[in-house]
């Protein structure tokens, strides 16, 4: 080998090594680069897996898709799974007691229903109506179980989505003439009610408009939002009213009582206060 010959091989061997040590390291981030990166691309690239074969995060989201598609056994009203969670999130109420009732679960969406234990079990389907026959004294009811086929003797709902089955509706009707009665409840002049409202101040509020009759007196919710505002408005100080009650949604009544002429210190006191 010349002379010449040694010193180029030489010099390309120096050069390599030179571009091999630059290779390690980068000046910005200062972390090390696999000098066989290239290879582990190529390694992936010629996964010995069976060609269509699903990778096991794959496999594990197509696992949740296929739960998520099973309806399970259902009736008109009630869809209950056919897999579900080995615990639940809730304490279990097999063994809680619970007084018979005769209430009603009207579903404005997808309500979830529990077994015994606390595991979600199913849904009761939008718009249907189930009969409510046991409450407990915490926020849990039960009914019968009604999808044949199925093991649970009950399923257990919150209480939130029940109606009482003891509760009266109270019409806009009713309510405007408890508001008038509640009005004129004073030991001074009556005052006057008129169908119009011009140049009347108003005061609006809203009404639940299902009581129980057991429990619950609407007029005395009326003198609820008279204190309410008391500091504000001294609704019974004035001499002439407008009442207008209208259906409001999710079952409540919009109450709006206009006012106007309130009653002087003088004519107060003429009164024999």
């Amino acid at each position: 080998m010349g002379k010449k010959t040694v010193v180029t091989l030489l010099t390309w061997m120096f050069a390599a090594s030179l571009l091999t040590g630059c290779g390690e390291k980068t000046d910005i981030t200062n972390q090390e680069i696999p000098e066989n990166s290239s290879a582990v691309e190529h390694e992936a690239d010629t996964d010995d897996s069976p060609a269509g074969e699903s990778t096991g995060s794959e496999e594990a989201g197509g696992e949740e898709e296929a739960a998520s598609d099973t309806t399970g056994t259902e009736n008109e009203s009630i869809v209950l799974f056919d897999e579900i969670a080995k615990y639940g999130d809730y304490e279990g109420q097999k063994d809680k007691t619970f007084e018979p009732v005769n209430d009603v679960l009207k579903a404005p969406e997808d309500v979830p229903v529990f077994n015994g234990d606390g595991i979600e079990v199913g849904y009761i389907k939008t718009g249907s109506t189930i009969s409510i026959t046991g409450s407990a004294s915490n926020f849990w009811a039960r009914f019968e179980n009604p999808v044949e086929g199925t093991d649970y003797d009950y399923l257990y709902v919150m209480k939130d989505y029940i109606t009482d089955g003891n509760l009266i509706a109270l019409t806009t009707t009713e309510l405007e003439a408890m508001i008038k009665e509640s009005l004129g409840n004073r030991n001074y002049d009556a005052p006057v009610f008129t169908e119009s409202t011009d140049d009347m101040e108003l005061l609006e509020f809203r009404i639940p408009m299902y009581y129980n009759p057991e429990t619950d007196t609407p007029v005395y919710w009326v003198y609820d939002y008279y204190y309410k505002y008391r500091e504000e408005i001294s609704i019974l100080s004035y001499k002439t009213y407008s009442v207008v009650c209208t259906e409001d949604t999710d079952d409540y009544i919009i109450c709006q009582i206009y006012y106007k002429d309130m009653i002087t210190d003088e004519e107060f006191n003429s009164y024999g206060h």
